[in-house]
């Protein structure tokens, strides 16, 4: 049985704590968040033992960290955890430059640790049914992809932090980086990145448009929304055009998890007909716990979350100078 401990009991803190509920080979023993009603809140949903001190926390006899902090955060926690022996699980992105991405896994590999990034587009139904109908060649070979991740400016968010750009990215980093994630996973490495973005210039709102030439010749479009009035349902889309055909989705539709705002409150609600250990949350935690107690490489690699956050960070330099960026 695989003892977790989760740091940061926020939004996603409580999204991934409730998946805990459904993985059979692992429980949470302590969580530890500043805000105590968070925290304990937390605990006693997984009978866990509640710590204001992650360094105290680090004493307990813990296999693994999950780490829901603020991007900013993650490579402070991630190293401290792993110097203690600890494997990491990371909500993305992985950090905000390359330069601490690279150090995060640089300390997992001489720590022969487990490290994964929380990329859980990967683990939705729906993205994996189109890789599937594309691998069985039912579209012919991808040209044209485009996607779209819109919603409303995330106000609920520890101290305003996504507002400030150089603790969040913004949603060049923050947001697409799921779709980018994707993309390069499934359609190879990015050529060439050109970006819009308003750079967090107007108050409370954002939205990026970024156009991607992939080394395979496809182009892709990913679009990117924090300006959506507060109340509108989140919603997130993908069409795939290939020489043979086409196929597409639309969140606001089908998904399985719908994300509402208003008033700068949060909730996740599920609607689905999939199994609780289906539900990606979920799956990408039992993954990871997975690969510790097979001893194997995670599905997603420290390595494959530094690629995305490149072509992210590549986005927001192509968004300040106008000009295209070549990786």
């Amino acid at each position: 049985m695989i003892k977790v401990a989760i740091v940061g009991c926020g939004t996603m803190g409580s999204t991934h704590a409730r998946g805990y509920l459904n993985i059979k080979n692992a429980k949470v023993t302590a969580v530890c968040d500043l805000r105590e009603e968070k925290g304990k809140a937390a605990a006693e949903l997984l009978g866990a033992k509640y710590y204001k001190s992650f360094d105290e926390m680090l004493k307990e006899d813990i296999d693994m960290i999950d780490i829901c902090l603020p991007t900013y955060m993650h490579k402070e926690f991630s190293l401290k955890a792993m110097e203690m022996g600890k494997h990491v699980f990371c909500e993305k992105p992985i950090a905000l430059s390359v330069e601490d991405a690279e150090e995060i896994v640089n300390k997992a590999k001489e720590k022969n640790l487990k490290f994964s990034v929380g990329h859980v587009v990967r683990f939705f139904p729906a993205y994996m049914k189109a890789v599937d109908v594309i691998k069985e060649g039912k579209i012919g070979t991808p040209k044209l992809i485009r996607t779209t991740r819109n919603g409303a400016y995330p106000g609920w968010s520890w101290q305003n932090w996504y507002a400030d750009y150089k603790l969040s990215g913004g949603p060049l980093l923050d947001l697409i980086i799921h779709d980018i994630d994707w993309i390069i996973n499934n359609f190879g490495d990015v050529e060439r990145v050109y970006a819009k973005s308003f750079n967090g210039k107007v108050e409370r709102q954002d939205h990026c448009l970024v156009t991607l030439k992939m080394k395979n010749g496809a182009i892709v479009h990913v679009e990117g929304s924090w300006a959506y009035p507060d109340g509108a349902i989140f919603g997130t889309t993908f069409e795939i055009i290939g020489t043979k055909g086409q196929i597409e989705s639309d969140s606001r539709n089908s998904s399985p998890v719908k994300k509402y705002t208003n008033n700068g409150s949060y909730s996740i609600s599920l609607d689905t007909p999939l199994f609780p250990e289906e539900e990606p949350y979920t799956a990408e935690i039992q993954e990871f716990i997975n690969a510790i107690t097979e001893d194997r490489q995670p599905k997603i690699t420290g390595e494959e979350a530094i690629k995305a956050i490149k072509v992210s960070l590549a986005a927001i330099e192509s968004s300040k100078t106008g000009e295209s960026v070549e990786l």
